[in-house]
């Protein structure tokens, strides 16, 4: 009986530990942590990983606490590394606002409001697109498989019960901020020289005729320029980011 209760006792030892960063990790990863996915969802999710993967994560697993404070403590640092992330994940999906919010912009759709599932709240029209078309393709591409298993091969980057590496997820969501930044921008490019290029033109049709509402009367041939630009370009702007996606997450991953 003895001998029953310390192995019963050990192997809910793995699961609470393996399900801290796996459940943390859904809980804010996009597409498994968004608004519209229910919590038990999500939950019974989580645990169907856990269970899953837990003998195989079970030899890097440090032993089992014996004291209350070192539980907790090792508790937290999964729960860190685990919303550690699911941030990444967030962050490579506010290229897709970035990109959207300039696109709007530029075609004078930036008072159009609509709920964006990438971002979790309110945005224009084109960044809600670009959210949702992200979210379906991350699904039909199968990269949230790799989502996953980057979740799984992180315990290799960050093994539990040791020091975090404080630093370097810092400088790493620093450097993804400025990143997506830039991604963001280059999806959009084509937007930026078009609308400035467009703007340019009016400008020079309201100096040679002053006495025209220029900017009122154009307002529509730049709403179905954009729109138009926007359909040509669609396709190549998601295929770009898709593959910023997944190089971002192959690091994470050991082919070992």
């Amino acid at each position: 009986m003895g001998a029953l209760q310390v192995l019963v006792g050990d192997q809910l030892y793995v699961w609470i530990i393996v399900f801290m960063r796996i459940g943390a990790a859904f809980m804010a990863m996009p597409g498994f942590g968004d608004q519209f996915v229910s919590t038990r969802t999500r939950l019974l999710l989580a645990v169907a990983v856990t269970f899953v993967v837990s003998p195989v994560l079970r030899p890097q697993l440090p032993a089992e606490p014996t004291h209350v404070l070192r539980l907790t403590t090792l508790m937290i640092g999964e729960i860190t590394v685990g919303v550690f992330l699911g941030t990444v994940a967030r962050l490579l999906f506010s290229a897709l606002e970035v990109a959207g919010s300039v696109i709007a912009t530029q075609s004078g759709l930036a008072n159009a409001q609509i709920f964006n599932p990438a971002m979790a709240s309110q945005g224009t029209l084109p960044a809600a697109l670009l959210g949702w078309l992200g979210l379906l393709l991350i699904f039909l591409t199968n990269l949230h498989h790799v989502m996953i298993m980057a979740v799984v091969d992180s315990y290799t980057l960050f093994r539990p019960g040791a020091a975090l590496p404080i630093n370097d997820m810092a400088n790493m969501i620093g450097r993804l901020v400025a990143k997506s930044f830039v991604i963001g921008l280059q999806m959009c490019a084509p937007f930026i020289v078009t609308g400035i290029m467009f703007a340019l033109a009016l400008g020079l049709l309201n100096k040679l005729a002053p006495q025209i509402q220029v900017f009122f009367l154009f307002m529509s041939t730049q709403v179905a320029l954009g729109l138009f630009l926007f359909a040509i370009t669609l396709s190549a702007m998601m295929m770009f980011w898709l593959g910023y996606f997944e190089s971002t997450f192959i690091e994470f991953l050991n082919p070992a």
